[in-house]
């Protein structure tokens, strides 16, 4: 799915599972999904992704993945390569014990690449995050079941066609923490896309979270 400036929504929609039985047994679920509308003058892109898994060793079944997250991003397009924008995201981890994630931020992008084949952009701005735990955590010097913070927005986002029926798409974004715990979150996104008909592709995906100050006894 091309972001072609002519009003119509289009995305993609991939799943994955996997079950194993035998002295062990695990389960696994994923599913990713994006939908963008592009005009000349404005464009709408909206993420989500889902991660599930159980595992059952000696008899004990234990839910080792639980995790999903979803963004909305709205861009105005002042002249041809610049454009102002707004995006929210909501995210939630279960096994780390984050019940909700807020975020809000808004800037200001720069394509330096605008192809039908290839696109490249900076981007950069604020944001406002609130994490919401299910237990009192730690961070830092604060002891309590929600933590804030206000941070700058830097970020790149790249995308193009090396065939006829393959795309790759990457997204960096980096959340330098300005108050409250100032924490560093970065998330990654990188995908590859192989057509095999007009409405069925293979797809490879990578996504990794970083937050620099989580609680006690989790790993960054």
């Amino acid at each position: 799915a091309q972001d072609k400036p002519d009003g119509q929504w289009r995305g993609n929609a991939g799943a994955a599972a996997a079950v194993t039985s035998g002295n062990s047994s695990s389960e696994t679920l994923a599913f990713t999904g994006d939908l963008v509308r592009a005009t000349a003058g404005d464009k709408i892109t909206l993420l989500g992704n889902v991660n599930y898994g159980r595992a059952k060793v000696d008899g004990v079944k234990k839910t080792n993945t639980d995790k999903w997250a979803g963004s909305g991003q709205y861009d105005l397009n002042f002249t041809p390569s610049l454009y102002g924008f707004g995006k929210a995201g909501l995210e939630s981890d279960r096994i780390a014990k984050l019940s909700l994630r807020t975020t809000l931020a808004g800037g200001v992008g720069y394509k330096l690449v605008d192809t039908p084949t290839m696109a490249f952009s900076l981007f950069g701005g604020a944001g406002w995050s609130t994490d919401k735990y299910s237990e009192t955590e730690t961070i830092g010097d604060k002891t309590d079941t929600r933590f804030s913070r206000f941070s700058l927005l830097v970020g790149e986002e790249y995308s193009q066609q090396l065939a006829t029926n393959t795309t790759f798409k990457q997204r960096l974004e980096v959340y330098p923490g300005l108050s409250g715990d100032k924490a560093v979150l970065a998330r990654f996104n990188a995908g590859l896309a192989v057509a095999m008909t007009s409405a069925m592709s293979l797809n490879v995906g990578l996504t990794d979270n970083y937050n620099s100050k989580p609680p006690l006894e989790q790993k960054k």
